[in-house]
């Protein structure tokens, strides 16, 4: 199938000789929608952008609208957020958040440029269907994250310290493509790094200072005797060492707002609906497989409800 292209302008649009005409226009980049329903085609959309468009991420910005559409079910609120969600006003759910979901990061090995998803923070809230092809290329990627609803696709570059959106089309999309047969390597090497980061802190990851503890005392971390976990404000991560022949198949992570279950196969459960300390969200938390050898392992990131330190990973028996 040929994909579509459909064009965007953002901009201030002035009126002339009867026509309206784009004013202040710089240039035009492409991105790639990514439809849930596999029985349409991807597309190829442009966006116009302006001439001094230097705040924030402007197809971020232009997306929103598109985020708008469909509900929010309070049932799958409920079971997301819990008690939460009480007296919620959903309507602060619809307002076209959108989501971003890096598939490679800028770095010299992929000269500087990152590929990014766009998506809608609250599509599983709305019970958006899963997105197969946005998830076959996510795992493509290094990725074992299910995403839902309509994704998008699109690419920036790093110069001189600041982010520039550029050209991502559907010739882009192809597996062969050169930043995608590169991206699990990277993204398995900037899990390396950040492992090593942490290390380099503390080698058991008890109370790792990150940096962002404004007290400078540090959050709490642990190790047991089957995973180890540290956290930021906004989440936390558990490293599991598996086997060295153990794949994504062989293992089983299951998040809800407030337990999570790790298992691998031929091993007794990590954890078994474990209670956490606090609310997670679930449609934001992941899981991946990453290292080789004796450092093959499961790494699980959780992404917290409430920003800030969680004095324990589980809640008090």
């Amino acid at each position: 199938r040929r994909p579509l292209r459909v064009s965007t302008l953002i901009g201030r649009r002035v009126k002339q000789t009867g026509r309206e005409r784009v004013a202040d226009m710089a240039r035009v980049v492409t991105y790639v929608l990514i439809p849930c329903d596999d029985s349409l085609p991807l597309e190829e959309r442009t966006l116009a952008l302006e001439e001094d468009a230097g705040r924030g991420d402007p197809l971020k910005e232009a997306l929103s609208p598109h985020f708008r559409q469909g509900k929010v079910d309070p049932t799958a609120v409920k079971q997301q957020l819990g008690g939460l969600s009480n007296n919620m006003d959903m309507s602060m759910l619809e307002m076209g958040t959108v989501e971003t979901f890096p598939l490679t990061r800028a770095s010299e090995a992929n000269e500087m440029s990152a590929v990014t998803f766009y998506l809608d923070e609250c599509g599983v809230l709305k019970n958006q269907p899963r997105n197969e092809r946005a998830t076959r290329v996510a795992a493509e990627c290094g990725h074992s994250s299910p995403l839902h609803g309509d994704i998008f696709v699109g690419r920036e570059h790093m110069s001189s310290g600041a982010r520039q959106l550029s050209d991502f089309t559907v010739a882009d999309m192809s597996s062969s493509a050169k930043w995608m047969a590169a991206a699990a390597q990277q993204n398995f090497e900037h899990a390396v790094a950040t492992k090593k980061m942490h290390d380099s802190m503390n080698g058991t990851f008890q109370h790792i200072n990150i940096g962002e503890d404004e007290g400078g005392t540090g959050l709490p971390g642990g190790t047991t005797e089957v995973f180890s976990w540290s956290q930021t404000k906004e989440e936390l991560e558990l490293r599991v060492p598996i086997p060295r022949g153990a794949k994504a198949k062989d293992c089983k992570v299951k998040f809800t707002s407030s337990t999570l279950s790790v298992a691998v196969a031929g091993s007794p459960a990590v954890l078994n609906a474990a209670p956490l300390h606090a609310k997670v969200r679930p449609d934001d938390c992941t899981w991946s497989i990453a290292g080789e050898g004796d450092e093959r392992a499961l790494m699980v990131t959780l992404e917290k409800v409430s920003v800030g330190g969680w004095p324990e990973l589980l809640a008090a028996s």
